[in-house]
């Protein structure tokens, strides 16, 4: 899924506070401000449609499906692994998927990489959290479910070290991805949003932007980093405080939003109100 589908569907998640889903309207004018077409926007919408993750409840007004929602609430709840203690058990997922059904396993595949899954063997996925129940879903979503074997278990010998993590997740990539997002956050986030206090604004849509811009980062680096605990991770790992920190400040600029915006119900749900 694509930056601006996914966010797309954040905010059909939301809801403008006009009623379930948002206008088309609204979406187009936020986009705009960011120096995106109407059209663009218009297609993302018609895409989330055609592939079950939006719907279109009456006219000019979408709304997420089910499909959608659980997926905005799987890449809202990744960061947040960060945070939980492993209990030394793995997600494991074996499959052998016809070379007939290629297209199928090439998808099914990709949405554990997603989840935040690493190739231990060939078509053997693993990861330290429980992703059973996800992983049995995107098996009928993706139509594999018949091809594919599920369980969690601990492993007695040759258990995965952070050493041997750097082969099954691209932990270096993956490094160098946080440094670029964290000299974009100081070079360019921190002194706009500076600026912006300077001037002010009633309205709320720039801090809208804003808000939406580290919210694609965020994402980003959601269905990126597997968000491993410590004991697979070098030591000198700083993806977990940059993620905090982004997530701080993302609150931040939610919460800076006028309560009078017509944006600050796109944001209601992220604060918890």
């Amino acid at each position: 899924m694509l930056s601006i589908e996914k966010q797309l569907l954040y905010l059909l998640t939301s809801g403008d506070g006009a009623g379930a889903g948002a206008a088309v309207s609204r979406l187009i004018e936020v986009y705009e401000a960011r120096g995106i077409s109407h059209q663009i926007v218009r297609n993302a919408l018609s895409k989330l449609k055609k592939e079950g993750y939006a719907e279109s409840a009456e006219r000019s007004r979408y709304r997420a499906t089910p499909l959608g929602e659980e997926f905005i609430r799987m890449v809202n709840a990744k960061p947040g692994l960060y945070e939980k203690e492993w209990d030394g058990q793995w997600c494991m997922v074996l499959f052998e998927i016809p070379e007939s059904e290629r297209r199928r396993r090439d998808s099914f595949r990709t949405e554990l990489l997603q989840l935040g899954f690493g190739s231990l063997y060939k078509s053997v996925y693993v990861s330290p959290w429980d992703y059973r129940e996800e992983v049995i879903r995107l098996g009928e979503q993706c139509d594999v479910s018949s091809y594919i074997t599920v369980t969690n278990t601990s492993i007695v010998h040759n258990d995965i070290t952070p050493e041997q993590s750097v082969r099954l997740w691209p932990i270096e990539e993956l490094q160098e991805l946080y440094r670029r997002k964290e000299s974009w956050f100081q070079d360019y986030l921190e002194p706009a949003l500076a600026r912006l206090e300077d001037t002010g604004t009633a309205e709320g849509l720039q801090l809208f932007v804003y808000f939406l811009e580290l919210g694609d980062v965020i994402a980003e680096l959601g269905l990126r980093d597997p968000m491993l605990p410590n004991a697979l991770l070098p030591d000198n790992w700083t993806g977990k405080q940059l993620m905090q920190q982004f997530q701080t400040s993302l609150r931040q600029i939610a919460l800076a939003i006028p309560e009078q915006s017509p944006y600050r119900a796109f944001v209601a749900h992220f604060l918890g109100r």
